[in-house]
């Protein structure tokens, strides 16, 4: 053999690799993919809960009821918390599954959404813990689950099939508001 020459072994597992990411590739576009996005849009933060509106501020916050003159505009408030804690992603950022259909939900269209803070679990100790996790769909607010150092860090939605996107905002005690996002389609 020539130096340009490939084995047929090689070629073979050069093959089945390919498809192996292939296939990887098809499940993750089934699922959802998970993104840690920079948001662009104005974001508005109820000063009451720390609900976090996208686009303006509402007439009453759809979590605690406050009015508008309680939210507060930050469009840095993501960027913010990852400056102050380098490298927390891991441990922060929402990681994010889309199902387009629910084991829990069969009579009708529906859409599963789990969620786990951290690629690396967050601790949830009385120290430092999430409060809550917020879901969207298309930068529209759906549902909070709030949490206690008591339980694991993870979540899990059931929506109406339809929208494009789900984003995850969730909140550290100690390290403030983190986003993820995927598509639900």
């Amino acid at each position: 053999m020539d130096e340009k020459s490939v084995s047929r072994r090689d070629f073979l597992n050069v093959a089945a690799a390919g498809a192996a990411i292939a296939m990887a590739g098809n499940v993750f576009s089934i699922l959802g993919k998970t993104e840690k996005v920079p948001t662009q849009m104005k974001l508005f933060i109820c000063s009451v809960c720390g609900h976090v509106e996208y686009g303006a501020a509402p007439e009453f916050c759809p979590v605690c009821y406050a009015s508008k003159d309680n939210f507060k505009q930050n469009d840095a408030l993501f960027s913010e918390a990852e400056a102050k804690l380098k490298g927390g992603g891991n441990n922060h950022n929402p990681e994010i599954i889309v199902k387009n259909k629910s084991d829990l939900i069969k009579e009708q269209p529906c859409v599963e959404v789990e969620v786990r803070i951290g690629k690396v679990l967050h601790p949830m100790e009385e120290a430092h813990h999430i409060r809550w996790i917020d879901c969207y769909a298309d930068d529209k607010y759906v549902s909070r689950i709030s949490l206690t150092p008591g339980i694991l860090p993870a979540a899990t939605f059931q929506m109406k099939a339809g929208s494009k996107k789900v984003r995850i905002v969730e909140v550290c005690n100690l390290h403030g508001h983190w986003q993820s996002e995927a598509n639900a389609a």
